[in-house]
């Protein structure tokens, strides 16, 4: 019922007169129309390009204020949207009607993805989820770099220094995920890697082109040592075996201790004594006269 607001006012004679007056508020509430006609395009190992057409903000007439926009690795529906994962730098929406497209990234590869959209205006009234597309990563192909430039050196009686530049990803742009690295104490060749001794802590892969450097330690002295390196991708896709380095560990053992030296007394003609002493390799020989 409309609310009744009593009124004075005033006859054509100026008799006080009341008059009851009704009122009517009418509220309006209009929300964006949910983007129903998304769809997910091109794909690559880590990405999907997702398209749709831009709703209004009131319903299908002007701009809404802004987009929500969600993968799962399942359907995606009203129970399940707070779980999804809403993702980074969505757009800011373009005028009812309008083309609109955004890429997803930062996805693994080989993996199917569902997508959906809200959208919300400036108050904000969010829409109803639009239609859920789905669509898969591609397949990671393409190993990281054969790394080229391994050389080893700065060596101490029990460590070496390798030094290379990192590969990328995808052959030589990126960054890749884990390197491989080997010792022996002989060549290695792809035929004898998995019997040489893979290091401890290897260090994690800098972007494509950066200086890399790594000290194995826990080496023998006076040893020529081999090295070589594998780099793999997310996936993991492995290059081939590096160059192959090597280095010399120091020489820091010395001679044995004698625990045998002795010296000896002899006698000989016209009363001489001969005492010969032992040390390291060679003797030394002393004379004196005694009377016999």
């Amino acid at each position: 019922m409309p609310a009744l607001t009593p009124k004075l006012r005033r006859d054509v004679r100026g008799h006080p007169t009341i008059i009851l007056m009704a009122s009517v508020s009418l509220i309006i509430f209009v929300v964006s129309v949910a983007a129903n006609n998304a769809t997910a395009q091109e794909a690559t190992p880590t990405s999907i390009t997702l398209t749709w057409t831009a709703p209004g903000d009131d319903g299908t007439i002007g701009t809404a204020m802004q987009y929500d926009i969600r993968h799962a690795a399942s359907p995606i529906t009203e129970a399940n949207w707070e779980a999804a994962v809403q993702v980074d730098g969505e757009p800011a929406p373009q005028p009812t009607g309008s083309a609109e497209s955004f890429i997803v990234e930062g996805l693994s590869s080989g993996t199917t993805y569902y997508f959906a959209i809200k959208a919300a205006d400036e108050v904000p009234n969010w829409s109803v989820l639009s239609n859920v597309v789905s669509r898969q990563t591609l397949d990671e192909e393409i190993p990281p770099a054969v790394i080229a430039d391994l050389a080893a050196g700065n060596a101490t009686a029990a460590s070496i220094t390798l030094t290379w530049t990192a590969p990328g990803d995808d052959g030589s742009s990126g960054t890749a995920s884990v390197y491989d690295i080997r010792y022996s104490t002989s060549p290695i060749t792809d035929a004898n890697w998995d019997g040489a001794v893979q290091v401890d802590n290897e260090p994690g892969p800098q972007t494509a082109g950066s200086n890399e450097s790594f000290t194995v330690g826990g080496l023998n002295p006076d040893t020529t040592y081999y090295f070589a390196i594998k780099t793999a991708d997310e996936v993991p896709n492995w290059s081939g075996l590096s160059n192959v380095g090597s280095a010399k560990t120091i020489d820091n053992i010395p001679p044995a201790a004698i625990d045998d030296l002795a010296a000896i007394r002899i006698g000989l003609p016209g009363g001489i004594a001969d005492t010969r002493v032992m040390t390291s390799g060679h003797y030394i020989l002393t004379r004196q006269s005694i009377n016999i």
